[in-house]
């Protein structure tokens, strides 16, 4: 029996960063043993709201209050310590060169020393512990940079119950997961919420935030919507109301039309025979006016294929034509001076200079091709930056706002201007749409489709089995590091391409 009672109450939370507002007078009331859904599109002020309650950030006006009690958190450790409160955050927070174990308990080591020496051993059988009550089978001594990312998420997530807290965030857990393992963590959600626990769970995917959560905030433009109480009753109605909260109308997924189909263009590129420790005899071609996606199972080989063809894993053997011409990849920059561009899965930590400006993110890499004698035009290099901003309709407070303070999907389309600065042939992108909202999905679908359609193919992965089956011209399902299907076709069963993914 659920044992209710106010565990957090946000009262009239307003956050400001230069030249915008984020959260506007913001007010809940989150409840023991509930799940809560936090919804809204990109910008909405999800992740300033989770930063304040994580002690990142200071609220600029209003307060908070925990089981009854005003209080001001400082930091991450207050947070967890003081008011057992713990995050999975919407970018990945491990560190790559320690092992699991290491990373689950980092701030806590001093815990496992005997005598000035860490008890590895002991570190080790904690860990695997933590590990197990999420049903997550791996070694606690692999580094974290050789997991999946899907497995990194899991380990974060052991990390944070390691702690005990009673409020639990997860913000965009889910978006590297499939159906399989979205299904084992809200096995583990619901034992937790059977627990007293409170969880606020922030998905773009309206389906899992009806599936999981008792209640649904909607935020939008920084401004509370309303709370609504899931009641399972009528899904189709319930996600339309959500989606007239968070966007001002009703938007759902139209994808534009598969005009590759019927004119492909020339031949832009084709990989022969391309080899290396996971990927085996990979040949495909990509030609001017297509939009092809890789697609399986995850962990199938697709995040390396694109990463090998940018230069950031060599290859062993195979070979790569741009146009018609052989070409060697051995360096991003090699990549990069061919027209070839890659969009990660990660942009923060792959792609963009967070601590500096909109300006230099989209200007810096191609700043040069507007010099006239060795002299750089600021005004003629403005122009260039505006002109890419008004096309791809970024949303900014001005070229100096510092790139970090972006929604996901003007960040990934400020990624894209970029590109479009520096002449591109091809765009490689690792989920273009992975963390977007619903309506920003739907404008980066147009974006691809119209580079494609202006003779900038790309090859892209997907996981969605909505965007797999409307969005490419072309389909190369991958299954251990080979390509072993390819359809080409307008029209696809759901049956028939996981049946692929299986074998």
């Amino acid at each position: 029996m659920e044992n209710k009672g106010v565990v957090l109450e946000v009262k009239s939370i307003t956050k400001r960063f230069p030249g915008t507002v984020a959260l506007k007078k913001v007010s809940l009331l989150l409840e023991k043993g509930k799940i809560y859904g936090l919804v809204g599109e990109n910008g909405a002020g999800k992740s300033t709201l989770v930063k304040i309650l994580m002690g990142f950030l200071q609220p600029d006006e209003g307060e908070i209050i925990i089981k009854g009690k005003r209080v001001r958190i400082r930091s991450t450790h207050e947070a967890r310590y003081n008011y057992k409160i713990a995050a999975v955050f919407q970018e990945p927070t491990i560190i790559p060169e320690l092992s699991v174990a290491e990373n689950i308990f980092l701030d806590r080591l001093k815990m496992f020393r005997k005598g000035g020496l860490i008890d590895w051993g002991l570190l080790r059988n904690e860990a695997q512990a933590m590990l197990n009550t999420i049903g997550l089978d791996i070694d606690v001594d692999m580094k974290a940079k050789d997991l999946p990312l899907y497995d990194v998420r899991f380990v974060e997530l052991a990390r944070e119950l390691s702690y005990d807290p009673d409020i639990l965030i997860l913000d965009e857990i889910t978006a590297v997961f499939d159906s399989s393992r979205v299904k084992k963590l809200f096995s583990i959600l619901k034992e937790l919420k059977k627990r007293g626990k409170t969880i606020i769970f922030i998905s773009h995917r309206l389906s899992e935030v009806l599936e999981i959560c008792d209640e649904i905030i909607v935020l939008k433009d920084g401004v509370l919507q309303g709370v609504i109480h899931n009641v399972f009753s009528n899904v189709l109605a319930l996600r339309k109301k959500i989606i007239r909260l968070m966007t001002g109308f009703e938007v759902e997924l139209t994808f534009p039309e598969k005009t590759g189909l019927t004119r492909k263009g020339k031949l832009v590129l084709e990989v022969k025979g391309l080899s290396n420790k996971w990927l085996k005899e990979i040949n495909l071609k990509l030609h001017k006016h297509e939009i092809v996606a890789l697609a399986g199972l995850r962990g199938q080989g697709q995040d390396i294929l694109l990463r090998t063809l940018y230069g950031i894993i060599p290859k062993r053997k195979g070979e790569i034509y741009l146009e018609g011409r052989k070409i060697e990849i051995r360096t991003p920059l090699d990549a990069a001076k061919s027209g070839i561009f890659f969009i990660s899965d990660n942009r923060d930590l792959e792609n963009l200079w967070l601590s500096l400006d909109v300006h230099t993110n989209i200007s810096l890499p191609s700043t040069t091709s507007r010099a006239f004698r060795g002299i750089i035009s600021l005004k003629r290099d403005r122009e260039a930056v505006s002109k890419i901003i008004s096309n791809l309709k970024i949303k900014i407070a001005s070229l100096s706002q510092q790139i970090k303070y972006l929604s996901g999907g003007n960040k990934q389309k400020a990624l894209i201007g970029r590109f479009l600065l520096m002449k591109p042939k091809i765009i490689l992108a690792d989920e273009p749409t992975k963390g977007l909202d619903v309506g920003t999905k739907v404008e980066m679908y147009k974006i691809l489709r119209e580079l494609a359609q202006k003779g900038i193919p790309s090859l892209v992965i997907l996981t969605e089995l909505p965007e797999v089956l409307n969005l490419p011209d072309r389909i190369l399902v991958m299954r251990e590091g080979r390509i072993v299907r390819e359809f080409a076709k307008k029209n696809i069963s759901e049956e028939e391409l996981l049946d692929s993914y299986y074998g």
